[in-house]
């Protein structure tokens, strides 16, 4: 048997991976919907939306603030994954202000400024800091939690399956 080289074992890697967040969806865990993606990078935006799309979530995505503004307006959403970093606003800045219309919001950030530190006094209404790359398996527990998660800090993961 010949042996894999390295961008074949990542691919392995990231298909297994996402069979094991898959089997979550399918032992009961039930994805919160809809849920809100807000993503200045167009690519990583539409990657988050297909995955995220594949564990049952209906995604609202954004491309920065305005636009997630205009979507929330029409279309409520149970949860949020929001770059902190956007062209037309601070996703934090953003996030308080959604929590603020829906109380019980479970607000993801997420960052690629890994010299970025979380701010808990800032935004207590998040449940989470996510440094890019961020792991879909990570997102994936937090909005399954809906609410209930434990606070966390930057987390180190690796990348979206």
């Amino acid at each position: 048997m010949a042996a894999l080289d390295l961008g074949q074992a990542d691919l392995v890697h990231r298909h297994l991976n996402r069979l094991d967040v898959l089997g979550m969806a399918q032992r009961g865990c039930d994805p919160a919907t809809p849920l809100l993606l807000v993503e200045d990078n167009a690519p990583l935006r539409q990657m988050l939306s297909w995955e995220l799309s594949d564990l049952g979530y209906q995604i609202h995505a954004a491309g920065d603030c305005a636009e997630a503004r205009a979507l929330i307006a029409r279309q409520p959403v149970r949860g949020a994954l929001i770059d902190i970093r956007l062209p037309d606003g601070d996703g934090r800045e953003l996030g308080a202000e959604l929590a603020a219309r829906a109380p019980g919001l479970t607000i993801v950030l997420m960052s690629g400024a890994h010299d970025l530190q979380p701010d808990p006094g800032l935004a207590p209404h998040v449940c989470a800091y996510l440094k890019k790359p961020v792991n879909l398996n990570s997102i994936h527990q937090l909005f399954v939690a809906n609410g209930k998660p434990a606070r966390a800090a930057f987390n180190n993961g690796s990348r979206v399956p």
